[in-house]
């Protein structure tokens, strides 16, 4: 009997080690928002100007972010999610969520768009979302990375413009983003807030001007100038334990924007 009691004693101790190992895994919400240099977005109001005076309102603003992984300080990197959908005017796609374990958080990483390897017609789910933001099928296939446009003024009114990226003639124009942070999670629910600065697609390192430019989809130099803009325009707002109060920044101006994607991240620790 003692060493069926010293087994069972043996055995209540193994499974509380295991169980305790997981006591500070956290739930992480990852919020995407947007500004323009500094001020709210606010949906087709002419109230901001970019590096080359262009005076602009911003109609549709819809992209996708993919490879999303936070690394510890030792370099263990933790995945998110594969795939994110953002409409910067629906509520329901600001945010994804995933289970982490518990550890000290250095870096986020996620790539703007989707790799050249991986953007291919299909590789995404059938939901109307996706489907949307699909590449022309003449132009290479695969998906926009972005769906960015607008109004800005000319002398004589109005003009529009149109700011989509994705794989032009079959290159590769998505790019990594790496956000520095400090954040340790040990249980309980956390978020960390990205902010696109919208200005910065138009500011540098290369002017974009509004002005005489057609459809860019095909241009490959105008494809380039806003992957190089584009790669500096996202920084890390807040970090922290999550705030359970309702987003009042953003409100939903779309019927069909998409659902909220959570994931849970399986990884070993």
């Amino acid at each position: 009997m003692k060493f069926v009691y010293h087994g069972l004693t043996a055995c209540s101790l193994l499974l509380n080690a295991c169980s305790n190992s997981d006591s500070d895994r956290g739930e992480i919400h990852v919020n995407f928002d947007h500004l323009i240099a500094g001020a709210e977005l606010v949906p087709s109001e002419i109230r901001y100007t970019n590096a080359a005076g262009n005076e602009y309102a911003i109609t549709r603003l819809e992209y996708i972010v993919s490879d999303i992984v936070l690394e510890t300080a030792a370099g263990k990197r933790v995945d998110l999610t594969g795939t994110h959908y953002r409409n910067a005017f629906s509520n329901a796609t600001r945010s994804l969520s995933a289970h982490i374990p518990g550890g000290e958080y250095s870096v986020l990483h996620f790539t703007f768009g989707i790799d050249g390897g991986k953007n291919e017609t299909g590789a995404l789910p059938s939901l109307e979302h996706f489907n949307n933001m699909a590449w022309p099928s003449p132009m290479g296939g695969g998906y926009h990375y972005m769906r960015m446009e607008g109004l800005f003024r000319i002398p004589d009114g109005e003009g529009s413009f149109l700011t989509h990226t994705g794989p032009s003639a079959g290159a590769d124009f998505s790019f990594d983003v790496s956000l520095p942070l400090n954040l340790s999670v040990n249980g309980g629910s956390w978020e960390i807030t990205i902010v696109m600065d919208i200005n910065q697609w138009y500011d540098a390192p290369t002017v974009y001007d509004f002005n005489d430019r057609g459809g860019i989809m095909g241009n490959a130099d105008a494809q380039f100038t806003l992957q190089e803009n584009g790669s500096t325009a996202f920084s890390i707002s807040n970090t922290g334990r999550h705030d359970t109060h309702e987003h009042e920044g953003e409100e939903n101006h779309e019927e069909t924007a998409g659902e909220e994607q959570n994931h849970e991240e399986h990884a070993d620790d």
